[in-house]
């Protein structure tokens, strides 16, 4: 197999030959960054509408760092308007029109930093819709401080990898190393060094040739993208947490569906038009959000002095509503770009983008084929996948694929 070197910046983006579907007035939205100063929006020519969004918005700004009470034992919508309403729809298709815009995937400080400001937006929102929600279903316990400590650390909401882990990052993803760098980088290292090699050994890069047993054929059999893969599951399985009780083998149930999901979608790639080792990277990570939310969990438990407790249905609906932005915020704090950052803050595609969009189709479907086959033991329903996941990929270009695993 190939090993061919892409340039930096064209590092995460999907094969080119898609005929973009109608944008249905997406492009008309958010031009920079959900929220005002110099930055506007499309709507601010529909004046009355508009007004009533900066209102809705301003109060919601002012509740938010306590310069205004809500009213006494209202919820966090509870004080809106039905015109409110519509505003507040506008703002949550806002942040994820932000979110899902390809076009903030030049890596450039400017996008990086709109990237930024629209996933902390959407993290502030699914927060307010789950405490909202659950508000009236009975005591919380430590739910809410969890939840408190994730949307006010913002993009700190996600460790940063060790110091000598961005440097070997660095050396992986930089257009001026050469195959000696990566070498180096691994002599120092004899766990990653094992990693390495059992990698170049494994099925998918193995096949029928001799087995590798030196740092400098496993980094050319496996190449560059391959070496940054094997750095990113070492750093992210050293940065698992033990948040105690139950809370810990949910970690490894999390980390065990990231690991399994990785090589089913690079197996997949192809027929979504993805590089298959990209691939591998985005499903590596697509649920590191899950594990941020543990790693508070944990935080919290050292700060009480004893096991953290919430309703079981809380700390579900928390891992689900809010691991996507976290999962994004984590990308842009290890430095991963924009790409990254879009397809793990949208992989649910939840609303369904309005054009095709390899990156997270594949997602949803590995995800979403992982979790009936291994979780439910139950065969994978193709057109539930795609009707449910609005899959614009020709199911017939996936379906020898599954033939393949089934045989």
């Amino acid at each position: 197999m190939p090993n061919r070197r892409l340039p930096r910046s064209n590092r995460l983006r999907v094969n080119a030959g898609r005929s973009p579907a109608d944008n249905s007035g997406h492009d008309e939205g958010w031009r920079l960054s959900p929220y005002g100063g110099e930055r506007t929006h499309a709507l601010e020519g529909q004046a009355p509408m508009f007004s009533r969004f900066k209102r809705w918005f301003s109060a919601r700004e002012r509740q938010a760092t306590g310069t205004v009470e809500p009213e006494q034992g209202a919820t966090p919508d509870a004080v809106s308007s039905p015109a409110d309403d519509e505003a507040a729809r506008l703002w949550r298709e806002a942040a994820h029109s932000v979110v899902s815009d390809d076009s903030l995937d030049d890596d450039s400080p400017e996008r990086v930093e709109d990237m930024r400001v629209a996933l902390e937006h959407s993290l502030r929102w699914r927060v307010d819709v789950l405490l909202e929600r659950s508000s009236g279903t009975g005591p919380l316990g430590d739910g809410p401080a969890v939840v408190t400590s994730l949307q006010s650390a913002n993009q700190q909401a996600v460790r940063q990898i060790p110091f000598a882990a961005q440097q070997a990052l660095v050396v992986a993803r930089s257009p001026n190393s050469c195959m000696a760098d990566l070498v180096r980088l691994f002599e120092r290292d004899p766990t990653l060094t094992q990693s390495l090699l059992k990698t170049a050994n494994s099925s998918w890069y193995g096949h029928s040739e001799d087995p590798v047993v030196s740092i400098l054929s496993a980094v050319q059999r496996i190449g560059y993208q391959g070496v940054e893969n094997v750095l990113l599951a070492s750093i992210v399985e050293g940065m698992l947490c033990r948040p105690g009780g139950a809370y810990t083998a949910l970690v490894g149930k999390v980390w065990s569906h990231m690991l399994r999901t990785a090589p089913l979608a690079r197996r997949l790639a192809p027929a979504f038009g993805v590089d298959p080792e990209i691939a591998y990277t985005l499903a590596l990570l697509h649920d590191v959000g899950k594990l941020a939310v543990f790693d508070h969990i944990s935080a919290l438990r050292k700060e009480l002095h004893r096991e953290v407790r919430m309703p079981e249905a809380f700390l579900f609906g928390m891992l689900n509503h809010l691991h996507e932005p976290v999962g994004g915020q984590a990308a842009l704090r290890w430095g991963l770009g924009t790409v990254t950052a879009r397809a793990l803050a949208r992989h649910h595609r939840h609303p369904v983008p309005t054009k095709p969009d390899p990156l997270t189709e594949l997602l949803y479907v590995a995800e979403r084929v992982d979790i009936t086959t291994v979780v439910h033991f139950e065969k994978p329903d193709l057109d539930s996948i795609w009707t449910k996941g609005g899959i614009t990929t020709a199911q017939e270009l996936v379906a020898p694929y599954f033939e393949d695993m089934a045989a």
